[in-house]
C-alpha cells in the first residue's frame, strides 16, 4: 500500500474502534452527483488536448460517529462514475470515457447547532479529509464522425488485445484525493435525518504512473491518462440514528419492525 494511505486507514480504525467516544452513530444510504473535469499533470498538454466538463454520480452508504464536542468522524462507501471528454485540437478526434470506482472518503466533521426544527434540532457541518479510490475499469467511445465503442482493460498482453479494447499499462488503480465541504443535517422524524452536502474534491493521483501508457488498435490513438479529477459534488443521505453500544446488548434506537 502507498505509505501516504497509512494515516487515513489508522484514523478510520481508531475512530470506529475507540470505546471512549459517543456510542450513538448515524447510518444510511447516500446518492450524489458530480460535475468534474480531468486536468493534466503536464500543463503543456493543454495545447494538444481540449478537456470538457463532465457529469457523474455516486451511490452507496454513509456513516457518522460523534467523537467529542463539535467533532465527528464521517465516512462513506460508494460506487462512482467519473469520466472525461477529450478532443484532439489538431484533427478533432473525440474520446469520451467513463471510469468506474469504489470510493471511501474519511473525513473529520465539525458540527454546529443551527436551530429548532419540528422534529428536533438542525445542524450545520464542515468537512475535511482524504478520499481513497479503487479504479474498477471503464468504457468509452472514440472517433471523428462514426464513433467506435471500447472497454478498458489493464495490463493485457498486446497479442491478446481485442479491437474493442483500450489497454492501459501502469494504471494507478489505488488513488486518493482531498475533500473540503459543508452541509446541513435536518431531522425529518425522531432518529431520522436528511444530510445534504456540497464538496470540492481535488484528485491527487494521476490515472497512470509516470511511465504508464495506453494502446488502442484504431486511429493510432494513444489516450493521454496523465490526468487527475477536480470535482464539485452534491449529495443527499437519509440517515438513521443507531445505538452503537446497545447493539451488543440487543438494543437500538431503531424500532424493531413487527413480524407478519
Amino acid at each position: 500500500m502507498d505509505k501516504r494511505l497509512y494515516l487515513p486507514v489508522i484514523v478510520l480504525f481508531f475512530c470506529i474502534a475507540s470505546p471512549s467516544f459517543s456510542q450513538e452513530v448515524y447510518i444510511g444510504p447516500k446518492l450524489g452527483f458530480s460535475v468534474h473535469k480531468a486536468r493534466f499533470n503536464f500543463p503543456e498538454q493543454e495545447e494538444f488536448f481540449d478537456q470538457k466538463v463532465r457529469v457523474g454520480y455516486q451511490i452507496g452508504g454513509a456513516f457518522d460517529k460523534p467523537l467529542k464536542n463539535i467533532f465527528h468522524f464521517y465516512t462513506e462507501l460508494y460506487f462512482s462514475q467519473k469520466g472525461k471528454k477529450t478532443i484532439i485540437v489538431e484533427n478533432g478526434l473525440v474520446n469520451q470515457s467513463k471510469y468506474f470506482f469504489i470510493e471511501a472518503p474519511i473525513l473529520l466533521r465539525l458540527q454546529f447547532e443551527g436551530g429548532a426544527a419540528e422534529a428536533g434540532t438542525y445542524n450545520f457541518h464542515f468537512d475535511i479529509g482524504p478520499t481513497l479510490s479503487y479504479w474498477l475499469g471503464g468504457k468509452g467511445t472514440v472517433g471523428l464522425e462514426g464513433f467506435k465503442p471500447y472497454k478498458i482493460v489493464f495490463d493485457k498482453d498486446s497479442a491478446d488485445v481485442a479491437s474493442d479494447e483500450l489497454v492501459i499499462y501502469g494504471a494507478n488503480r489505488l488513488q486518493w484525493g482531498l475533500n473540503f465541504g459543508f452541509g446541513i443535517e435536518y431531522p425529518i422524524i425522531k432518529n431520522q435525518s436528511i444530510f445534504v452536502d456540497l464538496r470540492i474534491v481535488f484528485g491527487n493521483s494521476d490515472l497512470i504512473d509516470s511511465s504508464g501508457s495506453s494502446e488502442f488498435d484504431l486511429f493510432g490513438y494513444d489516450d493521454d491518462l496523465h490526468v487527475r479529477f477536480t470535482q464539485v459534488v452534491l449529495s443527499v443521505s437519509y440517515m438513521f440514528t443507531y445505538d452503537w453500544g446497545g447493539r451488543l446488548k440487543g438494543k437500538s434506537t431503531i424500532k424493531n419492525r413487527p413480524t407478519r
